[in-house]
């Protein structure tokens, strides 16, 4: 079992922390108020960035980019000092944590490997075992929460405009990397409905878990108590959420509806049933704790389902034939519009039960059907590519969000120059 290139670029940040990257005396590269940037570090940053564009690890390179990109670490240690003169930025441990263990799941669930043979891997390749990688990952994380937070508070979420998408995608379009394996998709998806018995049971439920609260109850003892979301042992933390970025919109409009230490009254989505408690806001995001009650379908019309998706996909022999099932039994309008047609999508994108059932389709090929929650989809593989181009018509999402990341780091980095005449900084090289 070999890591990915996203679990490698994971290593590699994590190798930048280390005393010592390589056997020899480190170096220091520059100085930014009391913190140092090493030699070690500053070649670790320039690997991981030949690497997360595809590209091999040159060290032939590394002495002309040295000089290059030695700005780069200095800009984010000016972020961490002055982070640390505001008392506003606070990152908690529990942030950490939970985004700590979210990077080693990623690695596990890209790599498709256990635990055990991660640290195995740790141990061969890298002489390092899991709690020292772990120890280092959560300095680095830790760091990057500190810059997240410097950002939210300093500038703010930044809104693009689909001119501003197009103006990022023709500049940038050369220079972009490849989205690496991707799927193009056309499904069916067939929405799981819930009867009215069943959907007032939850409702009854949700009222009494109100009442706890009317009467006082920590919200997060009640949420560990009572809640039904993933989150609930952690008090239904959510973090953070930005303005936009929820698929449901009635649920949305009701948290950027609140004060903070609010909690809502009960919020219906197609999921299930909602309260939720306002912990703090800044500018366009909102922290979030969750108490969830589930909208769970039964289990005839589940096998209902599954069982006339599975009939489509022993009779629908041709493109068209699928096209005319998605028509008739589809309850999604968007893919439906477009006879199925979801798009390219990155293989690695997908959630874990549709990338395992698309992984080993051939061109042509339709899935079992996938349960999503309370959906159940049919996928069907039209074509696959090691390595795509991004494009407008399937990746505007992601280009938005890169066009917004860019215009974000230049106001951000109109700011770290005014900071960097508040604080000494000695580059070395």
């Amino acid at each position: 079992m070999t890591l990915s290139n996203f679990a490698k670029t994971v290593l590699v940040a994590v190798f930048a922390a280390l005393p010592c990257a390589a056997d020899r005396l480190d170096g220091v590269a520059a100085v930014v108020g009391d913190s140092v940037i090493t030699q070690s570090e500053l070649d670790a940053y320039i690997m991981m960035r030949q690497t997360s564009v595809g590209a091999k690890p040159d060290t032939s390179q590394f002495r002309a980019l040295r000089t290059q990109l030695i700005g780069d670490l200095v800009d984010g240690k000016v972020l961490i000092v002055h982070a640390a003169k505001d008392s506003n930025i606070v990152v908690k441990e529990n942030e950490v944590d939970q985004a700590v263990n979210a990077h080693i799941s990623q690695i596990l669930s890209q790599n498709s490997m256990t635990m055990d043979a991660l640290e195995k891997e740790l141990r061969e390749k890298y002489g390092m075992g899991l709690t020292k990688f772990k120890s280092q990952l959560r300095s680095q994380i830790q760091e990057q929460l500190v810059k997240q937070k410097v950002s939210q508070l300093y500038v703010g979420q930044v809104s693009v405009s689909k001119n501003d998408v197009e103006t990022f995608y023709r500049d940038y379009k050369d220079s972009l990397p490849t989205i690496g394996e991707s799927v193009l998709l056309y499904k069916i998806t067939v929405r799981l409905v819930t009867p009215d018995s069943l959907r007032q049971a939850a409702f009854a439920k949700a009222k009494s878990i109100k009442r706890h609260l009317d009467a006082g109850e920590d919200f997060a003892a009640v949420a560990k108590q009572y809640s039904e979301d993933p989150n609930a042992a952690s008090g239904g933390d959510l973090g953070f959420i930005s303005k936009g970025t929820l698929s449901e919109l009635k649920f949305e409009e009701a948290v950027f509806s609140l004060n903070v230490g609010q909690t809502s009254d009960i919020i219906e989505s197609r999921l299930g049933f909602h309260i939720v408690n306002i912990v703090a806001k800044k500018d366009q995001t909102v922290h979030v704790r969750q108490i969830f009650v589930s909208l769970t379908p039964p289990e005839a019309a589940v096998n209902r389902c599954m069982a006339l998706l599975d009939s489509v996909r022993t009779s629908a022999k041709t493109k068209a034939d699928f096209a005319d099932a998605v028509h008739k039994f589809s309850t999604d309008a968007q893919t439906r519009a477009h006879d199925g047609r979801v798009g390219w999508v990155p293989l690695f994108g997908l959630a874990e039960a549709a990338r395992a059932a698309i992984d080993s389709l051939q061109s042509g090929g339709m899935t079992a059907p996938v349960r999503e929650g309370n959906e159940i989809s049919l996928y069907r593989l039209d074509d696959r590519m090691k390595n795509r181009a991004l494009t407008m018509e399937d990746d505007y999402d992601l280009l938005s969000e890169k066009a917004r990341e860019i215009m974000a780091q230049k106001k951000l980095l109109d700011l770290v120059k005014k900071w960097r005449h508040e604080i000494y900084i000695d580059i070395r090289l």
